[in-house]
């Protein structure tokens, strides 16, 4: 590995270095790229649906009317509100708060953070890295694996399914017609 470190910095974080490869992408980079990508991919579209049933439960918990503009919230704050809501006397309290424990315990927010904020080493032959630059503190380099992906998506989108399930029938769905395999 070749590094080099201009004169300008007087010292070098590992975390902030730009990765790359002599020649450009070989074909085993972008087969490991397409992998990557997609286990990116589907971590983004299940913390997408955790941010939605969030919405959809404050709105119907809190008998707000409007769509989802009324609660433009981040995950943290949407997180608070249904903390709120399940602390009141609401036949759902109890559910909620246990979903939400649920969530905290499988620690979500940080597995969504530390795939959708971070700069991924994406090249074969390094292993599955990522830079995450935390707020008011120094780059961290976290080593994973694609296994490790591929259990964040999978809880992910099984916490959106929790929170979903608690809003029963009370809010509209859509259902696609069966598909022939």
């Amino acid at each position: 590995m070749d590094v080099a470190l201009p004169s300008a910095r007087p010292t070098a974080d590992i975390s902030t270095f730009r990765l790359g490869r002599h020649g450009g992408p070989n074909e085993s980079d972008l087969a490991f790229r397409e992998r990557l990508y997609s286990l990116i991919g589907a971590i983004v579209v299940a913390g997408g649906h955790v941010e939605a049933a969030m919405k959809r439960l404050i709105l119907l918990l809190k008998g707000d009317e409007g769509g989802f503009s009324v609660v433009d919230k981040t995950w943290t704050d949407l997180h608070k509100l249904l903390v709120t809501q399940s602390r009141r006397s609401i036949p759902q309290a109890a559910a909620l708060a246990e979903v939400l424990k649920w969530g905290d315990d499988h620690d979500l927010k940080r597995r969504r953070d530390d795939a959708v904020h971070a700069s991924w080493w994406n090249w074969d032959g390094v292993g599955v890295i990522r830079s995450r630059f935390f707020r008011k503190q120094d780059g961290a380099n976290i080593v994973g694996s694609f296994e490790g992906l591929e259990e964040d998506a999978r809880l992910l989108f099984e916490y959106a399914q929790k929170l979903d399930v608690l809003l029963g029938a009370d809010w509209p769905q859509a259902r696609l017609p069966r598909q022939s395999s």
